[in-house]
This record gives structure tokens, C-alpha cells and sequence, in this order.
């Protein structure tokens, strides 16, 4: 229409956070806010477009399927969601997509735990006395008491700090209690997690409880407050609820939706940056400049782009300049934290010969955990000792930087430049994996566009042959074996690589995330710049913390009212 802007809201990253914020927007009602009054003024239709730099829908949301096992999905990015804690993603897969899924299969007795040379079943994590650590007399007497695992330890200690959060945990009130919390005159969120506990733990038994507990991120000394929360997300009796066909059916089923609703997404458009302009009617609106595009207006802009995205834009603007020392400091509140998955698919599970078939067993080496994949198209069943199966191999922190070191690859690399740039001769440095071809006993997987995105999805995260090397030695190694048969066919991905920064993201010590969740939603007051994801939310390292922050710009800035599915 003569005199409005090409579109009222720009949605920029195609992640879920973004993805879910334009179907929001394309398909729900409006209220009497900001979006209403846009959409009155187009006639009733608010004009939502979604620029994505790749050419997917889904950002850390990363789904595939290897041809030697068709009807299997392997996460290569985010797996699962909390049932029932996370209530948005639950009611979103389970009320509004009605998606299948089931039950992650995690910890079993029988698993294997390969710590400091020793290989232990998971069984024997609750006696101390076989485990290679040293622990204090009161804490090996306090895990032989209770049979607990070397976490347990961390839970004991944060239990003697904050007495109530047993009976906090239980009523789900546990959030709002540790805000309460004040320790040496400081409140929670103004120390470090590794601080807070140095003084009441043992070197051994803390070492023993990051390594047991699998992710090393778990263990650091980013603000307690935020990794107190995060923390009990991966204590037992917490059940994980997965999507039988992909996680990235998700914003696969979104992307859909929002299509249809009339909403435009445009694949290949890198933001370069993005500035006021006064609109048409005399308004506040947005001018943003994609790469290699001609400039576009909107009447407001949501970056749905976690901190390193954010960074990579070039430092102009109301919002980007780089003398907006009130952004610049609130966007270094968060860290991201370094996470890699590799796949590697057998001809044969041979791992079923030492007693492991399904869950994941735990290590010390470089791989830490790995994941016996279930198969079959409901995701739950263990696949025939003599049939083509799935481990997945998964860390963070530094053990991300021992497997960078084997995957030389000829992209620039955190450079701040346009990605996908090659550095010159660099094509012949590195040996990739070549997989073999499926055998003629492996059927089609099904013909539509969903089954031919999770088969590119594999194709394109491809490993070097040093890392398909390493993988299968520690594995052996992990399992007590000397020999395997070689894998098939591999996929993995390093989530600290430009333009993520990091699989996840944690809150940093003295950032009181309680206000900045939502302060960062709208990072300059009164200009239509809005930021949705998982990286400044209160539910990080989860999908559902980029639902809960698109909602508070959802609601709070944009006026749409709560849904009547997430009540």
C-alpha cells in the first residue's frame, strides 16, 4: 500500500526463536497494541517477513538422517525439552503441532562410566570406594550413605547454602527463591557457581561431579543464580521428551504454518546492519541493509540472533554503534558456551557385546558422553546386534577445542567477515571421511520435503578422517575393546563456529539476569529494535528459553495477548 513500509515487523534468524515469533505474529490475535494498530493501518493484516541467512529453517534445531539408516533422526543440535517444566515448548509440540514423541532413554545401570583409565558401569557411580577420585572422608561417607553419584555432591553442598531448595524444586517456585538468596552480603547472582561452592568441596570430588554429570559447562563459574537453575535440569528423575521424526520438526511444522498464513521468508539474506528512518506517515521505523540487497523498511525489527550473530554486524546505528556502552556491556552478560555432537553409524552395533544398547555412558576423554542412538521411526527402538547403528558422541568447554584441532576446515573461521569465504589453497589440507555408499538392503526413506531436508542436513556436516579416527579410538578405549568394525558414515557440528558462537549460553557472574531478560527484549528504549532467544533468557541452553523471551516481545512490546494454548 502507497506510503507503509515493505513490512511491519522484520524478523531476523530463522532459528525457533525466530520462526516461532513470526507465526505468532502472521496467525494469532493481535490485541490493542503496536501489531494491531500496523495491521489497521495495512487493512487488517499485519506484513510479517523472516530474512535467514542459510537455506534452512531451524538454526541450532538440527536434525538428520544418515542413508544407512533411514527411518533413525539423529540430533545433531538440540534434542529435547523438559516435561512438564518447559511449558511452552511442551504445549507447542504437544497441544498445537500434536507432534509424537516420546521418552529419552538417558542414565542405566548397565551403561558404562570409563573414568581415569577405570572402566566402571554407571551402576558403581554410588560407591566411592571403587571410583579413582579422592574424596573427603565426610563425603565418601555421605555418597556410600545415600548411593549417590558424585553430583550428588554439588546438590548437597548448594542444599547446606540454600536449605529450601528441596521443597522449592518440588512446588516449582525454585527460581524466585534463589533471587531471594543473599550469601556474604552478595546476592546469588553476583557470584560465580565454582566460587560459591570452592569453599565446601573437595578439588577431587568436584572434578568427580563435572565428569560424572557429563557436561563440563555444569561445573563453571558462571552466575550462580542462572546455573543453580540450570543446574537441577539434569539431576535424576528429571524426564526429557523427544520428537519422534526431529527435533527440527518443530520449526519445520512453524515454517509451514507461518507460510501459509500469508508470511514471506526470504533464505540467503545476511543482515549487514540496521538503523532508524522516519517512515512514510512521520513514524519511527527501521531501515535495515542485507548483504548484496537493496535496503528495506520496516516499522520494527526483531533480531532473533544470539550474542555472536549480534557481534558480527557491522557497529552503526541507535542500537549497534559501538558508543552505546549500555548495550555493549549488556550484551557480553551472556557467554557462549562451546558444544559438539559427532554421529558415527556402524555396520554392526558392537558396543551390545559389553552389555550397553541403549542411554549413554559417560567419560573423561575428550568424547565425554556417549549416546547408543535409539532407532525406528516412534525413536525408541535398540537396533539388532547385527544391524546398522548409531552412537553419538557429545561435549563442550575445552574438549570442543580438541576436536576443532581435527577439522582444519577451509572456511574462515570466527573472522568477522561474510561467511562462507575459503581461504585460497586450502582445499587439499584436509582428508575428509568419505562414507560408504548403503548397501542394496537399506530401504528409500520416504519421498517429501521433510525426509530430503534431514537427508541434506547430513550431507553437508560431513567429518575429516582425523576426527572419524580419534572418535572410533576413544570409543574403543571407552568400551574396553580392541577392535570394531570401521564406521560407515559419519555427521557432526561445532556450535562455537560463526555465526552461533556457541550451542548455548550462560549467564556471567554480577548480571542480574531477573531484569535483563527483560531489558535485552528491547535493548534502547522507545526505538523498535526487539532481541528473542535463547541467549538472554532465564531457561538458557533450551528451546524453550527462546519462547519465553519471543513472547515477552510478543506481549509486553508488541501487545498480542497470551494464547489460549498456553494456559
Amino acid at each position: 500500500m502507497p506510503g507503509l513500509p515493505e513490512v511491519d515487523v522484520a524478523v531476523v534468524g530463522g532459528g525457533v526463536g525466530g520462526i516461532y515469533t513470526a507465526w505468532r505474529l502472521a496467525t494469532s490475535q493481535l490485541g490493542s497494541g503496536s501489531a494491531s494498530s500496523w495491521a489497521e493501518a495495512r487493512g487488517g493484516r499485519l506484513s510479517v517477513a523472516l530474512y535467514e541467512g542459510s537455506d534452512r529453517i531451524g538454526g541450532r534445531l538440527l536434525s538428520a538422517r544418515s542413508p544407512h539408516r533411514p527411518d533413525t533422526t539423529a540430533e545433531i543440535g538440540g534434542m529435547r525439552y523438559v516435561y512438564p517444566a518447559q511449558k511452552l515448548m511442551t504445549g507447542l509440540v504437544e497441544k498445537v503441532l500434536q507432534l509424537p514423541i516420546h521418552q529419552q532413554v538417558v542414565d542405566l545401570d548397565s551403561n558404562i562410566a570409563f573414568l581415569r583409565g577405570r572402566l566402571l558401569r554407571t551402576a558403581a557411580l554410588g560407591n566411592p570406594a571403587v571410583l579413582p577420585y579422592w574424596f573427603d572422608p565426610s563425603e565418601a561417607a555421605w555418597l556410600a550413605a545415600r548411593a549417590s553419584a558424585p553430583p550428588g555432591l554439588i546438590v548437597r553442598e548448594l542444599t547446606r547454602l540454600m536449605p529450601e531448595i528441596p521443597d522449592q524444586l518440588k512446588k516449582g517456585t525454585l527460581r524466585p527463591y534463589l533471587e531471594s538468596i543473599v550469601i556474604d552480603g552478595l546476592p546469588l547472582w553476583q557470584h560465580g557457581f565454582w566460587n560459591l561452592l570452592a569453599k565446601y568441596i573437595s578439588t577431587d570430588a568436584y572434578n568427580a561431579a563435572r565428569e560424572t554429570i557429563g557436561y563440563d559447562c555444569l561445573g563453571g563459574n558462571g552466575n550462580a543464580l542462572d546455573l543453580t537453575t540450570e543446574f537441577f535440569d539434569f539431576t535424576p528423575g528429571i524426564k526429557y521428551r523427544m520428537v519422534n521424526e526431529g527435533y527440527e520438526a518443530v520449526p519445520w511444522q512453524l515454517q509451514q504454518r507461518f507460510v501459509a498464513a500469508g508470511g514471506k521468508i526470504h533464505f540467503g539474506c545476511w543482515l549487514d546492519w540496521f538503523a532508524g528512518a522516519t517512515l512514510a506517515d512521520g513514524s519511527q521505523g527501521v531501515e535495515l541493509l542485507l548483504r548484496d540487497r537493496a535496503p528495506i523498511t520496516a516499522r520494527a525489527v526483531v533480531l532473533a540472533m544470539p550474542r555472536r550473530a549480534i557481534e558480527l554486524l557491522r557497529p552503526e546505528g541507535e542500537v549497534l554503534r559501538s558508543d552505546n556502552a549500555d548495550f555493549r556491556h549488556n550484551l557480553a552478560a551472556v557467554s557462549g558456551i562451546p558444544l559438539f555432537k559427532l554421529f558415527m553409524v556402524y555396520p554392526q552395533c558392537w558396543w551390545q557385546d559389553v552389555g550397553v544398547k541403549q542411554g549413554r555412558s559417560l567419560t573423561d576423554l575428550p568424547l565425554r558422553q556417549c549416546y547408543y542412538w535409539p532407532c525406528g521411526s516412534d525413536g525408541t527402538g535398540i537396533p539388532g546386534r547385527n544391524e546398522p547403528g548409531l552412537v553419538m558422541a557429545y561435549d563442550d568447554l575445552l574438549n570442543v577445542d580438541f576436536w576443532h584441532g581435527l577439522d582444519v576446515r577451509p572456511e574462515v573461521h570466527k573472522a568477522g567477515l561474510k561467511l562462507g569465504i575459503r581461504r585460497p589453497d586450502s582445499h587439499n589440507a584436509v582428508q575428509m571421511f568419505a562414507p560408504l555408499p548403503p548397501g542394496p538392503q537399506v530401504p528409500p526413506t520416504s519421498d517429501n520435503a521433510f525426509a530430503d531436508r534431514l537427508r541434506c542436513n547430513w550431507e553437508q556436516h560431513g567429518v575429516t578422517q582425523a576426527m572419524r579416527n580419534e572418535l572410533h579410538r576413544q570409543l574403543l578405549a571407552m568400551h574396553g575393546v580392541d577392535s570394531a568394525p570401521e564406521p560407515i558414515d559419519a555427521a557432526f557440528m561445532d556450535w562455537s563456529s560463526d555465526p552461533y558462537g556457541g550451542g548455548v549460553h550462560l549467564w556471567n557472574a554480577n548480571y542480574d539476569s531477573a531484569k535483563l531478560v527483560t531489558h535485552m527484549t528491547q535493548p534502547v528504549e522507545g526505538f523498535p529494535c526487539y532481541l528473542c532467544g535463547e541467549a538472554y533468557s532465564t531457561n538458557q541452553t533450551w528451546a524453550e528459553g527462546a519462547l519465553r523471551t519471543a513472547e515477552i516481545v510478543l506481549q509486553k512490546r508488541l501487545g498480542l495477548p497470551e494464547a489460549e494454548w498456553q494456559r
